[in-house]
Order: C-alpha cells, then structure tokens, then sequence
C-alpha cells in the first residue's frame, strides 16, 4: 500500500470521545527533590506500612495532590501575562455586577491576570482535582491544600513586587508535600489532631525543607547566594546528629560534601554554577531518601 493509503485521520469528532483531557508528562529533572519525592520520604521516615492496598492507593493519591494538582496552579502564575487586557474577561458581560468596576469584575481582573494565558478551565480543573483528592485522603489533605494555594498565591504576589519567593518555592516542593506524606500515616480517627511533641520525621522534613530553600535561593540568584545552601545542609546534618541516626550520618555526609565539591569547584573556576546546581540534586535526592528509609533503624 503506498504512503498515501496510511495517511492519518481523525478519529474522534465534537460529537464523541472523551469529555476531560488529561495529559501525563515526567519531567526533564525527575531525579531531584520535588513534591512526590518528598510525599515518599514522608512515608517511608514514619515507617508505614505499604503493603496494603489502601495504603498503596492513599500513597499514590497524595503523590498526585502533592505534584501534578498543587503544582498546576503554579505552573499558570509562572506564566508570562496575557496578550489581552485584563478587562477582556468582561467585556462580553452585560450584568452590572460583573462590570469592569463592579466586585466580581474586579475579582475576574484579578484571578486573570494571576493565571495569566492559561483557560478557566484548566484553573477549575485543577481546583476539582485537588478538591477531590482531597476529600479522599480527608480533612489534613484539604487543609493542606488550602495552605498550598495560598504560599503560591503569596509566592505569586513576592514575584510581582520584584522578590525571590525561595521560601515558598520550599514549603511548595518540599514541606507541604512531606507534611501531606507524614499525615498519610496518622491513624484515621486522629488524623486531624496536633501531636504532643514532634516526631522525628517532621523534624528530618524540616531539615531538608531548609535544605530547599537553600538550593532554591542559589538557583534564583545563579549562584550569588550560597549561605542558604550550606545552612541547608548544616541543618540536615545537625538532624540526623539530633535525630542519633548514626547509619544515615555515615551515608548522608559523603552525600552532601560531593555536592559541595562541585559548587566550590566551579566557583573556584569561575564557571556557571547553574550547572553545578542541577548536578547536585541527585545526590541531595539521595540523601533525603536515605535519611528516611535509616530513620527508623536507629
């Protein structure tokens, strides 16, 4: 059959197939601290059982809160602005209150221009994927993601006025991903209840929070602002001295001064350290998991 006769056709029309789209993609820089990592670090520091079915489910939907739902609404206030005005989105209404000077029309400008290009769509989308995941995993999930939505709005609005919102981009990539993780192992009738004092798997999420804030600071000043990175891995080492894991001591501490090899290396040389940087989150990948799994053989 000549090439002609494969030529590909439609399949599907306006009138059939599926209703919602749903696209799936692994990012470029898979092996570095990010949302689902740290969801999994979580579980595995508060030594929880992921042999059941349900265990194994609740685990994938919190890695898919953590990632792909709370990270959707950062990904459309990462975008550029709009081509169009901000008052395109009312100009086609005509009722008062959604005029450009009324409540709603003020509020449409603003939830605009904080989505900038991306559709209204994708905004409820995503908010009805977070809202549903959450309502599965139960009340600390939905909480959760109320606190996710307002560090990247917060984040958005630092951004605006000219800041680095490093510290956001750290709750957001690590500390409310860990907390979601850590909640998972929480029994059901308790989950929702403070403890008394705080386990020793908050305490390594918090380490390697700082930790993120650190790299992330480095990453937004290209390398300018490098305490923060080395208080980030201070910090993590302090932990686990706290924390008496002495096999994760052992493991973690090479892992954290190649890293700082190839910074003061490349810094030393005067090169780019953006590559440094992205070189190091593998091995401070594999220190958190590390210091996770170990936490309980101490």
């Amino acid at each position: 059959m000549s090439d002609a006769g494969w030529a590909r056709r439609v399949r599907f029309g306006a009138d059939v197939g599926p209703v919602i789209g749903l696209r799936i993609w692994v990012g470029p820089d898979l092996w570095r601290i990010g949302p689902a990592w740290a969801v999994l670090a979580a579980v595995l520091a508060s030594a929880a059982p992921l042999s059941a079915d349900a265990s194994l489910l609740r685990l994938i939907g919190a890695v898919i809160l953590a990632d792909p739902a709370w990270g959707a609404l950062g990904r459309m206030t990462a975008r550029a602005s709009p081509a169009a005005g901000p008052d395109a989105i009312v100009q086609t209404v005509r009722l008062p209150y959604y005029q450009p000077t009324g409540p709603a029309g003020r509020t449409l400008r603003f939830l605009r221009h904080v989505i900038a290009d991306a559709s209204w769509r994708e905004l409820l989308a995503s908010a009805a994927l977070a809202a549903f995941l959450g309502l599965l995993l139960g009340p600390p999930a939905l909480v959760l993601t109320l606190l996710a939505w307002t560090v990247t709005l917060w984040g958005w609005f630092l951004a605006q006025t000219g800041k680095q919102p490093a510290a956001c981009d750290a709750l957001l990539n690590v500390g409310l991903p860990w907390l979601l993780g850590w909640t998972l192992t929480l029994p059901e009738p308790t989950a929702w209840r403070l403890p008394l004092e705080i386990p020793a798997a908050l305490v390594l999420g918090l380490a390697f929070t700082v930790l993120g804030w650190g790299a992330r600071r480095a990453h937004l000043s290209s390398g300018r602002r490098m305490a923060g990175l080395w208080l980030g891995q201070a910090t993590v080492i302090l932990a686990l001295i706290g924390l008496h894991n002495l096999i994760a001591l052992i493991v973690v501490a090479p892992l954290l001064l190649l890293p700082s090899w190839l910074i003061w290396r490349d810094r030393a040389a005067g090169t780019d350290l953006e590559q440094s940087l992205a070189r190091s989150g593998p091995w401070w990948l594999a220190a958190m998991l590390v210091s996770a799994v170990t936490l309980t053989l101490r």
